[in-house]
């Protein structure tokens, strides 16, 4: 972008005064194009009634340089008929209508100021007020359009054209969301200007000495050229067809674009015409902002998904820990049945269970058996399960008929019945053997 900066000596100067004040060079000259346009009366416009008021986002993490950007932007460029120009910090939308307000013989108490919101959170926690009109404000300051309203307790009104506003805001990346969120599209109306510079020399240069520009737009129409007219209606025949040539972002980018060109006229000491020049150094600028939207929307992006992993593993972590008290709950269930029962088919003991830890069943009967809890006694038909005295035979119960099989057994196997005694069918003794195997363990 060296061309840029070398395409007018004052460029060249604003770029040289921002590195020696150790700030970014596209913020001082954000902050210079923003200080010209609210030096102008409100009478002059753009073609069809267009205002020249603007919005400019300083982006950067908190602490990295707005304010010095903005100081940097007063002093490299002094504006001899900017002394007027008032600074005030963004309020409400009540309190920007009433600071333009006219009174009843039209006279304003302010006509031109600079409003600041020095961090975007501010801007997004009068955004969340109940009933705020601050962002519905802030595009039709944009706009040049009537703010305001009349009514019998107050008179905070503010006509067309009556105004000129500059509206700055200091925006982190990841906190961008008020902006690039607002539906009504604030984000469409703004430029996006980085407060850094990854091209700073690691030596400071020597501060240049301020430069005095004498620009007095009291009023008119300033021209555009032709391809800024071709431009503009192009870009609005898009917009009006829907035809998807368009980012939804850039519904207002070419209007942007004519207010920094008009901006770029005023520093050059014109208020009568837009050239060419001024379209394409506009254009160059806006690339800058369009870059610069971009790289917050893939922070906000990859913040999003951090924010919704982190989400998925504390609801995973949450459910982990309600599965493991459901199969406590299961497993103690379990141990309190067969403690009275003495001996069950799982069917039996599922019905025992609460209905929200039923399904905990299998894997409680599993762990416990494998701890040595329960004895699992395999049958023709699915398991049954036995409590078993830690260090000892399994506890006292009656075992109904096993499929047909013989009694249960109380304590061991009955009578001294073994598992190879004559007449015994071999599920028995399967189911004989294995309990034997267990109290012996």
């Amino acid at each position: 972008m060296s061309e840029f900066w070398e395409a007018r000596p004052i460029l060249g100067h604003i770029r040289d005064y921002a590195r020696a004040s150790g700030a970014g060079p596209w913020a001082v000259l954000a902050g210079v194009l923003g200080n010209v346009t609210a030096s102008t009366d409100p009478d002059l416009q753009l073609p069809d009634g267009g205002s020249l008021n603007m919005c400019i986002a300083y982006v950067g993490a908190s602490g990295a340089g707005k304010g010095r950007s903005e100081r940097a932007a007063g002093r490299a460029v002094v504006l001899t008929h900017g002394k007027d120009v008032q600074r005030w910090e963004l309020g409400s939308g009540e309190g920007l209508a009433a600071l333009f307000a006219t009174d009843k013989d039209g006279a304003q108490q302010c006509r031109r100021a600079v409003l600041d919101a020095h961090e975007v959170d501010g801007l997004a926690a009068l955004a969340r007020r109940q009933g705020s009109t601050i962002m519905a404000t802030i595009r039709q300051v944009w706009s040049g359009e009537p703010i305001g309203q009349l009514n019998a307790a107050a008179r905070r009104y503010a006509p067309a054209h009556s105004y000129r506003a500059v509206v700055s805001v200091g925006v982190q990346p990841e906190r961008a969301e008020v902006l690039l969120g607002d539906r009504a599209g604030t984000a469409q109306r703004c430029l996006w200007v980085p407060v850094a510079d990854p091209g700073a020399p690691w030596q400071r240069p020597v501060l240049p000495t301020s430069l005095e520009v004498d620009v007095n737009g009291i009023g008119g129409e300033m021209k555009i050229p032709e391809v800024a007219e071709d431009a503009l209606a192009e870009h609005r025949w898009h917009v009006l067809t829907e035809s998807g040539e368009v980012d939804p972002l850039d519904g207002h980018v070419m209007f942007t674009q004519l207010k920094v060109a008009a901006a770029f006229a005023l520093l050059d000491k014109r208020t009568d015409q837009v050239s060419e020049e001024d379209w394409e150094l506009a254009g160059g600028l806006m690339r800058v902002s369009a870059r610069t939207r971009a790289r917050i929307q893939s922070v906000m992006g990859e913040a999003a998904r951090r924010s919704n992993r982190a989400k998925a593993h504390a609801v995973a972590e949450r459910d982990e820990v309600i599965s493991d008290r459901k199969l406590d709950r299961a497993k103690s269930g379990v141990l309190r049945y067969l403690d009275k029962a003495g001996e069950s088919a799982s069917n039996r003991i599922r019905s025992q269970l609460k209905p929200d830890i039923r399904d905990f069943l299998g894997a409680a009967l599993a762990e416990l058996v494998e701890s040595g809890e329960v004895v699992e006694i395999p049958v023709e038909r699915g398991n049954r399960y036995r409590r078993m005295v830690q260090g000892g035979p399994p506890v006292q119960g009656q075992l109904s008929q096993v499929n047909g099989g013989g009694p249960e057994v109380q304590g061991g196997p009955p009578g001294g019945l073994k598992p190879d005694s004559p007449g015994q069918s071999e599920r028995v003794a399967r189911a004989l053997a294995h309990a034997e195997r267990e109290a012996n363990r």
